[in-house]
């Protein structure tokens, strides 16, 4: 009685947009999980295509059906909350992932159904309110954890991509660059062959594609270790003097004066120019970053 209630309260053209939604979702979600069916040749880029094909279509139709305002409430809350009590909104939970009962078929159709709403809701002809982006921005963001984990990083990166632009219609640039992280890292998910994700990986790994700049600060001190250790191979000197002349002549080259009082070789002035240009660039890029971080540039 009660489902039938709410289905009554709910208004027609919402109720046929619902169904339009899944009905789109499921015949999508048939490419991406029977991926061996005779024609179906589509490749990550051309699927997303597809995809933004669906969101067409379904904007259109969006367009053309008679839905009443319903408030700063989502249009179509039943699709995102669908665990929850049809029509009850609620704020998107901590872990929006597959439960272990999910096979990836479902879980697959459920992500797409969501992301194909959430995409209709956002591209409509209605001008969202504030509260129904920050909605959508949260939506978004979760969303996007979840079709990483079932393995479909391009529309991941497109759920970010949203997220980013929502995040920023708030003034939230935390959140913003939280966003564009994960974003980043979801199109490296996503490109092929694997051996072009190596750059993605190192920028990554050193400063979180920018977004991490004190990572920098631990790539400092390997570097610094690293000439240490090859300076006291190559050099007769003490360890007090070649860590201290190291160190220096990383943040500040030493001249040639310096080098001969110390009586450096060779292969210990190759050693600290090699240091000091790796010292030049990476602390030029970790203050960028880090202005960057502070001030917003």
């Amino acid at each position: 009685m009660i489902e039938n209630a709410h289905r009554d309260e709910t208004p027609l053209g919402v109720r046929r947009m619902t169904q339009r939604i899944r009905y789109r979702a499921h015949g999508y979600c048939d490419l991406i999980t029977q991926p061996d069916q005779p024609g179906n040749t589509l490749t990550s880029g051309s699927l997303l295509a597809e995809f933004h094909h669906q969101v067409e279509k379904l904007v259109l139709d969006y367009e053309n059906e008679e839905i009443p305002a319903r408030g700063d409430a989502l249009i179509f809350g039943d699709i995102y909350n669908e665990y929850k009590q049809p029509g009850e909104y609620t704020e998107p939970p901590s872990e929006n992932g597959p439960t272990e009962t999910d096979d990836r078929g479902d879980a697959v159709t459920k992500a797409i159904t969501k992301l194909l709403a959430l995409e209709t809701e956002f591209r409509g002809p209605r001008e969202l309110s504030v509260t129904q982006n920050h909605h959508l921005a949260k939506w978004y963001e979760k969303l996007g954890h979840t079709l990483r984990t079932v393995d479909l990083p391009s529309h991941a990166a497109l759920a970010f991509k949203r997220a980013t632009r929502l995040h920023g219609l708030a003034q939230d640039p935390s959140a913003q660059d939280r966003c564009r992280l994960k974003r980043a890292r979801a199109k490296r998910r996503a490109t092929t062959p694997a051996w072009k994700r190596i750059p993605g990986w190192v920028s990554d790994a050193l400063c979180g594609y920018g977004f991490l700049p004190f990572r920098l600060l631990f790539c400092v001190v390997v570097q610094m270790a690293l000439v240490t250790t090859i300076f006291l191979i190559v050099e007769d000197q003490s360890f007090g003097t070649s860590f201290q002349m190291c160190v220096t002549n990383y943040l500040a080259p030493v001249g040639l004066p310096y080098l001969d009082s110390k009586n450096i070789g060779v292969g210990g002035r190759v050693v600290l120019n090699i240091e000091a240009w790796m010292g030049i660039v990476t602390t030029s890029v970790f203050f960028a970053l880090l202005v960057r971080r502070w001030f917003r540039i």
